[in-house]
């Protein structure tokens, strides 16, 4: 009895946070019309408190106050429920942490961490894959970006806070999880054995091209944590000590990260004065207006962008292409236009809240809209080399314990097509039954993880329809040079 006396109170706090956002939880179950019928007679009755007590003093936020105070007194564990319900409501990136919680959010922005090692941000209630770190175990394992991660250790996140989804993929290093995604292009989900690590994310890393008698250096911005300011410039000094002043930046992928850091890459091409980004917030006297210094460099530029730029990412784009200092080459931005605010409380939690827009130098929202690009590609496929991977033989069945060539043929077949994890050997492990198991669900074959010879003949044929990515976004900023 005592848990539905706290379901109600907590409901009612609810309420008094925000009567706007429950039409949208009536609609997800009809258990809730009890609830939005609670939600109108208490509207009703503040309104007329409000309107008819005789009391000056008497006003919505006095009520709320006296509500807050009166419940927290005898059930101060409900602070944190009220908390995470006050900042969801406002919107999908806005979130309470407690202190536990805030902790492993602050590490995630840090460039050492324990887990998986995946860059993801959400986006309409999905865990969306931005990027794996480079060398973590999420990449080794075949982890893409763009896919959607809907649960862990079968656990279905799916209507489930971003924040606590994500607890269940964190954990101790040496640890086993089994993630389940969504990919695009594959009906069936496909489910992931990675075992956590640390993870040291290197946010930059550049490289020189040479085609055609020209040198070009391309710097690789995979995250915008609080040292790739710093890192960008020590690439571009490198660069520029090479003699080369044609710049290829590369953002694809990369789900933004700290708003400074943007900026601080910004100034480093633009003339004094020029507008890099402003901060468009409900009151006016908050707004503020970055502009560069004047330090930057005598540069070509052409920066590359796809769906999966983001934030930080657009704010960049937008702050080179928009003020003539670069050319734009790709796909259309994720369209991630707003600021959040991180503040610390005194019980150690943080409340993490979007606290205004950011506009383009020229005044534009991007917010839900997006960056379209000067050049627009799509990269291009190319069918795969068959000569590296050999026909079966078709005369023996594999499955876990087995051992022998066909079953590393198996393994690369399979991580080829992003189906397979781990290490490839001749060993048939759980990762390949997974795999195969997975393969089997898609084709249409009766999926019980062994290798078969008619899931042998269905492996080399579906590999021979299969195309692998060309960078043709990549040469078109070569051939702007």
């Amino acid at each position: 009895m005592r848990n539905i006396v706290k379901k109600s109170i907590l409901w009612l706090l609810i309420i008094t946070i925000s009567f706007a956002s429950f039409t949208v939880f009536a609609e997800n179950s009809a258990a809730e019309t009890e609830n939005v019928a609670l939600t109108k007679e208490i509207e009703k009755i503040i309104n007329n408190l409000t309107i008819l007590s005789r009391y000056q003093e008497v006003n919505k936020e006095s009520l709320y106050k006296a509500a807050f105070e009166a419940v927290f007194k005898d059930n101060p564990e409900l602070y944190e429920d009220v908390l995470k319900a006050m900042l969801s409501s406002i919107d999908e990136n806005s979130v309470y942490y407690n202190e536990e919680e805030g902790k492993k959010f602050l590490q995630d922005l840090n460039e050492e961490v324990t887990g998986i090692g995946v860059n993801v941000f959400s986006s309409g209630g999905s865990i969306i894959v931005s990027e794996p770190i480079p060398g973590s175990p999420a990449e080794k394992a075949g982890v893409r970006a763009g896919d959607i991660i809907i649960g862990a250790d079968n656990i279905d996140f799916r209507g489930m806070d971003f924040e606590a989804a994500l607890d269940n993929v964190r954990g101790k290093e040496g640890t086993w999880v089994k993630i389940k995604i969504l990919r695009s292009g594959i009906s069936e989900p496909l489910s992931f054995n990675i075992k956590r690590e640390k993870v040291v994310l290197n946010p930059v890393d550049y490289e020189i091209i040479e085609d055609e008698g020209k040198k070009i250096g391309k710097i690789r911005i995979y995250s915008f944590t609080e040292t790739s300011a710093d890192k960008f410039g020590e690439a571009l000094n490198a660069i520029k000590l090479e003699g080369i002043n044609n710049i290829i930046i590369d953002v694809r992928d990369n789900g933004g990260g700290y708003l400074n850091q943007a900026i601080e890459i910004a100034d480093l091409f633009l003339k004094k004065g020029a507008v890099i980004t402003t901060e468009d917030h409900k009151v006016n006297i908050l707004n503020k207006e970055y502009r560069a210094s004047g330090k930057g460099g005598d540069f070509k530029v052409v920066i590359l962008i796809n769906g999966m730029s983001a934030s930080a990412s657009e704010v960049l784009t937008a702050a080179l292409c928009e003020n003539g200092a670069a050319k734009s080459v790709g796909e259309k931005t994720f369209g991630k236009g707003t600021v959040q605010t991180m503040s610390q409380l005194a019980n150690g939690g943080i409340i993490k809240y979007t606290s205004a827009y950011y506009l383009t130098p020229m005044g534009n929202n991007i917010h839900k809209e997006g960056i379209i690009p000067d050049v627009k590609i799509k990269n291009s496929t190319e069918p795969i080399d068959m000569s590296k991977f050999d026909m079966f033989k078709l005369a023996k069945t594999y499955r876990i314990g087995d051992s022998g060539k066909e079953v590393e043929l198996a393994k690369r077949m399979l991580k080829e097509m992003g189906l397979f994890i781990g290490e490839v050997n001749e060993i048939y492990d759980e990762n390949l039954k997974i795999a195969v198991n997975t393969y089997q669900k898609v084709k249409g074959l009766f999926p019980y993880g062994v290798l078969d010879i008619t899931t042998q003949m269905n492996l080399y044929d579906t590999l021979k329809t299969l195309k692998v990515e060309v960078d043709d976004q990549l040469q078109t900023a070569i051939d702007i040079f």
